[in-house]
């Protein structure tokens, strides 16, 4: 998948990508977690201008292919095709911690901000 880098426009800071899909365009953080799908390549970096700088703050739903379980999950330091994760509802001094790469998400691992629809749940891969 090729990725397509979403800056700011008044100071170039990374906002995030956008990856053409089949049929849709994908928004995603600089970590590669989904921000959303949207129809148009112009609608998802739309996508990423509102909500890519500011997803970093907000609670995430990670599947692990390890595991086969989702968690809540906040970012706690994130750089391109990279992030550490606070598991869990809060990022508390002691609280366990991940590190997924975008190796990790293109191997069946995902990073959602909305949680899947409950029969998907179990395992998005099927």
């Amino acid at each position: 998948m090729r990725l397509i880098e979403i800056r700011r426009a008044d100071d170039g800071e990374l906002e995030g990508f956008i990856a053409q899909g089949p049929g849709e365009w994908l928004a995603l953080t600089v970590f590669h977690g989904e921000l959303g799908r949207a129809r148009s390549r112009t609608a998802a970096a739309a996508l990423v201008h509102a909500r890519g700088l500011a997803a970093l703050a907000e609670r995430w739903h990670w599947f692990s292919r390890r595991t086969r379980e989702w968690q809540v999950v906040l970012p706690q330091e994130c750089s391109p095709g990279r992030v550490r994760l606070a598991v869990g509802y809060y990022s508390l001094a002691g609280v366990p911690t991940a590190t997924i790469t975008a190796a990790d998400l293109a191997a069946g691992d995902r990073l959602v901000l909305e949680r899947l629809a409950p029969d998907a749940e179990a395992d998005p891969a099927g």
